[in-house]
Order: structure tokens, then sequence, then C-alpha cells
């Protein structure tokens, strides 16, 4: 009988065991259920997302169209004011904004990397083609050349009033007032 007991205690036993592996084989089935669902919430998500990318890349190409007119006519200002060279204004496809100079021998400079004396030109060409009526400018790191060059557009220009700040003397200029201090 006792043999019959240890039958029935290792079968009481062993539905315990096949019971607890159904119930983790009903969640693992339920864990399926829900990752596919997540899976498929996640599809959509990703669909979405590359929609919205899409929208966003479209926009930003319509912006930069937009823009590239007015870019082009400030470059066109810049040049007409800068002693030579012309000014580089450029919005790539990403959206980044490049601005510099070709100088005279025809290689473009960055804005970073213009010396003392060119950014002098540069800026005062740059708030001219932003509608500058006034411009105060510290010419101490142009030379007398290039000084001379300056004086003379600006003293061609529509711009009210120009002050000159500068160590250099110039030549040829009969309508600017000197003081020298």
């Amino acid at each position: 009988m006792n043999e019959l007991q240890d039958l029935i205690t290792g079968l009481e036993s062993k539905f315990k065991s096949l019971q607890a592996d159904k119930e983790v084989f009903i969640r693992a089935q339920g864990m399926d259920i829900e990752a596919e669902k997540l899976r498929a919430e996640g599809q959509r998500t990703e669909a979405f997302v590359v929609d919205l990318k899409l929208q966003v890349s479209e926009k930003q190409s319509g912006k930069i169209k937009a823009i590239a007119p007015v870019v082009s006519g400030m470059s066109k200002a810049m040049d007409s004011f800068l002693p030579l060279g012309s000014a580089v204004l450029d919005i790539a496809e990403d959206g980044t904004f490049s601005i510099g100079w070709v100088n005279e021998a025809g290689q473009t400079v960055p804005y970073a990397g213009l010396s003392g004396g060119e950014k002098v030109s540069f800026d005062a060409a740059l708030a001219k083609a932003l509608g500058a009526t006034v411009l105060c400018v510290e010419a101490a790191e142009t030379d007398k050349a290039n000084l001379q060059a300056l004086l003379e557009k600006y003293e061609v220009s529509d711009i009210e009033q120009v002050i000159v700040s500068t160590c250099h003397g110039a030549k040829g200029t009969p309508n600017w007032e000197v003081t020298v201090l």
C-alpha cells in the first residue's frame, strides 16, 4: 500500500507541476499577444514619424526657397559696398547657413577666417545690406589701399552718415571732414 501511496503522491506532485507549467504557458501566450500588439503599435508610430520627418523636410525646403531671394539680394547689396571680391551668403538644403567672402584671388574665406581689416569691410557691407543709414567704422586694421577703396565706396553710397576712425591717412577724399585727435 505504501507503493500505491507513493505513486499517488508522485502523481499529485506531477499534476501540480503540470498545472504550474500550464499557467506559465498561458502567461507566455498572453505576453506573445501583447508583444504582437506592441510591435504593431511600434510600426504605426514609426510610419507616423517617417511622415512627420517628410513634412518637416518639405516645410524646411519651402522655407529655404522662400528665403533664397532675400539672401541673394543681400549678397548683391553687399557686393556693391565691398572694396573688392564678393560676399557669400548661402543656405544649404539642410538649412545650414554659411557666410564668407570670395577674395580677389577667387578663394572663399569663411567669415570666421577673415582678417581684422577684411572684417571691417565685410561688417560695413553687411550693415549696409541690412539697411543701416549710419555707419561707425573702426578701421585701424584696414591697410591704406583698402581704406581708400572703402572711403570711396562710402562716399558714393546713400548712407546718411559715416564715421570712420583710423590711424591711417587717406588721400583723394575731398568730401570727407577729417578730424585729427
